[in-house]
């Protein structure tokens, strides 16, 4: 068999990672991010996103009083950065030389390495489109059982965090998600993920000891991380400044509307969502997605089947997937309600997803290829490298048409 050249490999790879392809390794098990509407063309230091949360104030049933007290309408606008990711695939030398009697293998080799790349990517951004910005993975737990109680080895996280580490993890850790990195940033790689209880097993081990409320980052990530939805959407009365906006002036309008928590036995999610749809169209907000954990999802199909529960589809933005939702009738209307897995538990999204965006500088995620070269030798190791990037964020121009749920019940 001839010699594998670049143009070989390049060119299938350029043929194969577009469109479609890459749209369902990225959206396949991340709903909302394969929802939210994408816009690829955003470039500069500061993406300036205006809002309107009050309207003019002059009006009256009398000229005079209204030409007294007009005052124009108030905006202020959001200063949105971009924020990096990378993920780096590799194919071993002995791989290429083991399969170069057939290129159908030396393929699966390859294409099996960037797929991975992709969809690691994928669900890295998925979960930071829920995340607060800090870049915490997951808050370390008390450890009830049958979790360990935590300590140097054992790291208990919060119900269904788990997912958001792989074996062979590089971490860091925290006391709280603004304080510093504990020990310098010290670090250690996740040897054992159990993922039915919820834990970590790290090596080596933590100088000081996790201990609960700790915050656990991937090595790199703190405090760069895009602003999600807990991020975007603050409940309570002082939401503070984000993003060049004191949202402390109007709390529903800039920090979206607080949701109800239901309290009828038996159909809690239920009254939640429809009362916070009722809560939300009061406030001028026009929901059409509503998001939950799949756990909470599935208690809201039982407490609504024996009624005749409605579905429906909702497409991605991008690709040929599509995800099953169950229609809901809310106080704003019907509403889909989909699962998504990177939402916490117990928490809901009520959302306007026409106010919701993803911003990117060009398509993302997407391989290096300016120089040319799609893929590179490694230095020190005997390997082929490529690698995936993105820059991106998360806006929300106007959050008063959105709503987050604390607590489902």
């Amino acid at each position: 068999m001839a010699a594998l050249t670049q143009a070989d490999y390049v060119t299938f790879l350029k043929e194969w990672y577009q469109g479609t392809v890459v749209a369902d390794l990225v959206y396949d098990n991340n709903p909302y991010l394969g929802i939210v509407p994408k816009n690829p063309n955003v470039r500069g230091n500061v993406y300036p996103k205006p809002v309107r949360y009050a309207n003019i104030a002059g009006a009256s049933a009398l000229y005079s009083t209204a030409n007294t007290n007009q005052a124009p309408a108030k905006r202020e606008r959001w200063e949105c950065t971009h924020v990096d990711n990378y993920a780096k695939a590799t194919v071993e030398n002995k791989v290429m030389e083991l399969s170069m009697g057939d290129p159908a293998a030396f393929r699966e080799a390859l294409q099996d390495a960037v797929d991975s790349a992709f969809s690691a990517f994928g669900n890295d951004m998925a979960y930071e489109l829920f995340g607060d910005g800090t870049g915490s993975r997951g808050t370390v737990s008390a450890g009830a059982a049958p979790q360990s109680a935590p300590s140097a080895t054992n790291v208990p996280l919060g119900t269904g965090e788990s997912r958001f580490f792989e074996v062979g993890m590089v971490l860091q850790h925290a006391a709280s998600p603004y304080s510093a990195l504990l020990n310098g940033g010290e670090e250690t790689t996740v040897t054992a993920v159990d993922r039915n209880i919820d834990q970590l097993t790290i090596s080596p081990a933590w100088t000081t000891t996790s201990v609960a409320t700790h915050r656990i980052y991937r090595s790199g990530d703190f405090g760069i991380k895009a602003d999600g939805l807990q991020a975007w959407l603050v409940n309570g009365t002082t939401p503070g400044t984000f993003n060049g906006v004191d949202r402390n002036e109007d709390p529903s309008r800039l920090a979206g509307v607080d949701g109800v928590t239901g309290t009828t036995t038996g159909s809690e999610i239920t009254e939640s969502l429809v009362l916070t749809g009722a809560a939300l169209q009061a406030q001028g907000g026009k929901p059409n997605l509503i998001i939950l954990h799949p756990t909470d999802r599935a208690t809201l199909a039982l407490e609504t089947e024996f009624r005749g529960g409605r579905y429906a589809k909702v497409s991605s933005t991008e690709g040929n997937i599509s995800f099953s939702a169950l229609s809901i009738e809310t106080g704003a209307g019907e509403v889909p309600v989909i699962s998504d897995p990177n939402c916490q538990q117990n928490v809901g999204y009520m959302l306007d997803t026409r106010t919701n965006e993803l911003f990117s500088a060009g398509g993302v995620p997407r391989m290096f290829g300016k120089d040319g070269n799609i893929y590179h030798r490694e230095e020190n190791a005997d390997t082929l490298a490529f690698y995936l990037f993105g820059f991106y964020n998360l806006c929300i121009q106007n959050p008063g048409g959105n709503s987050k749920i604390a607590a489902l019940v």
